[in-house]
């Protein structure tokens, strides 16, 4: 199958976690519906597009930062300080796939992409240092092992049954508007860190044999 390859940096990043409201805590990678409200962005979307993301990635370090918070009560406006978790130099490696016409386009837009894009907040720019289209193929192993060499999210129903540890999160994909309220559907993943190592029976690899993951499509 194609799927278009993105490598992309970060020089800090904040992805933050639904409901984190004393801190501002981060995801250690971007949740899927970040990645895919970001190709949207660029495409400029009115309506859902379906698409399937990998999302792996690694960073240097983690630090905290401020930022001045307003609360308001009734007729009231306080600020108070709030600890943001920042992640720094972040490296992402991002596949998408989606039907042939959409991915086409996002290659050309993003290739020629004149506007800065964030992923995160809104000044977590992106440098973008690869874009390329690539073909996706199954590649059997007979259950060798196999050591990550980037951090990743593994959906938990694309692995064989079997005891893989890892951080377990429900990550946002999409929304319905329901009554006016975002209704958001979610995926069971694994997050897995560089070193980490799977026994599988076969893996999904792009043309540079990089490993990938897609979440289901809905």
């Amino acid at each position: 199958m194609k799927a278009l390859k993105l490598k992309l940096f970060q020089e800090t990043a904040c992805y933050t976690k639904p409901f984190a409201r004393k801190v501002g805590e981060t995801y250690p990678l971007p949740p899927y519906s970040t990645v895919i409200g970001m190709l949207h962005r660029v495409l400029e979307a009115t309506t859902f597009h379906p698409m399937r993301v990998s999302v792996q990635g690694n960073y240097e370090d983690k630090f905290i930062d401020y930022r001045r918070t307003y609360m308001i009560k009734k007729s009231e406006v306080t600020t108070v300080p709030l600890n943001i978790h920042l992640l720094y130099n972040i490296e992402l490696l991002i596949h998408v796939q989606t039907d042939e016409e959409k991915l086409n386009l996002l290659y050309e837009r993003l290739q020629n992409n004149a506007e800065y894009l964030s992923l995160g907040r809104k000044e977590d720019l992106i440098r973008m240092d690869e874009v390329k289209l690539t073909d996706i193929h199954y590649c059997e192993s007979e259950y060798e092992e196999y050591t990550l060499k980037n951090n990743i999210y593994i959906p938990v129903d694309a692995l064989e049954e079997g005891e893989v540890k890892g951080i377990h999160y429900r990550l946002n994909t999409r929304y319905h508007l329901v009554n006016h309220v975002r209704k958001w559907e979610k995926v069971d993943v694994l997050y897995l860190s560089a070193g980490d190592t799977l026994i599988e029976d076969g893996y999904w690899m792009d043309d540079d044999n990089e490993l990938v993951y897609f979440h289901s499509s809905h």
